[in-house]
């Protein structure tokens, strides 16, 4: 039986520790929401993006296999975060990319469609009217047959984050 003055890492005693967890646990479960942790929905029209990719120019959809041959040319292998690195490892992460910058969307009325859409998750998660909700384009991730991420932790860092 654990010494309820024996302290832990965190400073507090063990019965200190346990009246924490109990309190958050009791906490976590007053939590009231409006809203879902996932939503799906079917978009009632579709606005073909235009996608352009520099060097290749305009790729068609649905893709095919030249523009498809060409994205990958594009592209370089992926990189993944490992820890405080960045690295490249194909028995973890076998896939390309292209950086957000050098794809455009031709079609002035592709942002309201992400717009709308954007709009009817907030909705439908509970967020807050007035939060600052919105999409930003990453990057374009290339999966050929056979590629892979393996089941990982995803730990983003947003070098803006607010």
């Amino acid at each position: 039986m654990a010494d309820s003055s024996s302290s832990s890492d965190d400073g507090l005693t063990d019965g200190e520790s346990e009246d924490v967890k109990s309190d958050l646990f009791d906490r976590i479960f007053e939590v009231r929401s409006t809203g879902s942790f996932a939503t799906f929905g079917i978009v009632d029209s579709f606005v073909h993006p235009g996608i352009s990719v520099d060097p290749i120019g305009t790729v068609r959809l649905p893709l095919s296999e030249e523009d498809a041959h060409a994205l990958v040319q594009a592209s370089y292998k992926a990189p993944f975060g490992n820890g405080t690195e960045t690295v490249v490892d194909e028995c973890v992460r076998k896939t390309c990319q292209i950086d957000a910058g050098k794809i455009h969307f031709l079609n002035d009325r592709w942002q309201s469609c992400l717009d709308r859409t954007v709009e009817h998750v907030a909705r439908e998660l509970g967020v807050a009217d007035g939060a600052n909700v919105r999409v930003e384009f990453y990057k374009m991730l290339l999966y050929k047959k056979g590629a892979m991420f393996k089941a990982h932790k995803e730990y983003i860092i947003y070098k803006f984050y607010k």
